[in-house]
């Protein structure tokens, strides 16, 4: 039996994974963080990282968890330092895990249009905090990879699903079409609708990450994606329809966006090396 070790697996991101795994009968699954069920963890602790790759003898160990933030210490010690603390472990435990690695498209930073759909050899240009943070993960990730251990990077784009960030704006949306609803709320408020981004569900999110986890190889980024690009006015129009309010007002304003600085206006993934992936799984699972 495989046992997988999921950190961060309290997020919509980590619910839709162990979810999916959980339907496996070859599979055990355990999750780690300092709220999880199953091991308490302090993400920033390399003894917990050692102990616990020492004890469960993980065969995978899927690194979901992570910070939205743009603060820079916070996006730093969860999304960088962690990172380093559980592949320093990995580097040093004699089971030699497989770890999967969730990287952002933030990383991608300032694209131009003309550059997509973008494929995960484009060069990194994070204009966010929390966009570097993630590319320094993704940089310790090679740094590691070059030192023995089997780590592979997810790198996900927009996602899509239930219980998201408020950090996030689908999770935004999703808190006000609430109060909507209970009353506490006139209107829609968001920022500017016209950028286009790539949204994927997160369902569809872990059949891809766990198809990168079991076929992907050491040391290379795999995108994560719908490969279709759509507005951000489409996804809040999809939204209210969805929940019966297409006729909530909606007020639309620079002032009410939570992004600092530049705004990419056009981003979206090029599924290639992912669908081939997708299909050697699938041919495995047939044979």
């Amino acid at each position: 039996m495989k046992t997988v070790l999921v950190t961060g697996a309290g997020g919509a991101l980590g619910q839709a994974v162990v979810s999916r795994l959980r339907r496996e009968s070859d599979v055990r699954v355990l999750t780690a963080g300092r709220g999880a069920q199953d091991v308490q963890v302090d993400m920033a602790n390399s003894p917990d990282f050692r102990r616990l790759i020492a004890d469960l003898q993980p065969h995978w160990i899927l690194h979901l968890a992570a910070t939205f933030s743009n603060e820079f210490d916070e996006a730093y010690a969860i999304n960088v330092e962690a990172t380093r603390q559980l592949l320093e472990a990995a580097l040093e435990s004699a089971g030699s895990p497989r770890i999967l690695l969730v990287g952002s498209a933030a990383e991608y930073g300032a694209v131009r249009p003309d550059e997509n759909p973008i494929r995960e050899e484009h060069a990194l240009n994070p204009v966010s905090v929390y966009g570097l943070s993630k590319a320094w993960q993704s940089q310790l990730a090679l740094l590691y990879a070059g030192k023995g251990v089997d780590v592979v990077i997810a790198r996900l784009f927009n996602l899509d699903g239930p219980a998201l960030s408020d950090r996030l704006f689908v999770g935004r949306v999703q808190k006000q079409i609430e109060e909507l609803r209970a009353g506490t709320r006139s209107k829609i408020e968001v920022g500017p609708l016209s950028a286009v981004r790539d949204y994927i569900h997160a369902d569809d999110a872990a059949e891809l990450i766990l198809s990168i986890a079991a076929l992907g190889r050491s040391g290379q980024t795999y995108n994560v994606a719908s490969g279709k690009p759509t507005t951000m006015r489409e996804v809040l129009r999809s939204m209210l329809a969805a929940g019966g309010l297409q006729d909530a007002e909606v007020r639309e304003s620079a002032a009410l966006s939570n992004r600092t600085g530049y705004d990419v206006p056009e981003i979206y993934a090029d599924m290639t090396s992912t669908h081939g992936l997708v299909q050697q799984r699938n041919k495995i699972g047939a044979s």
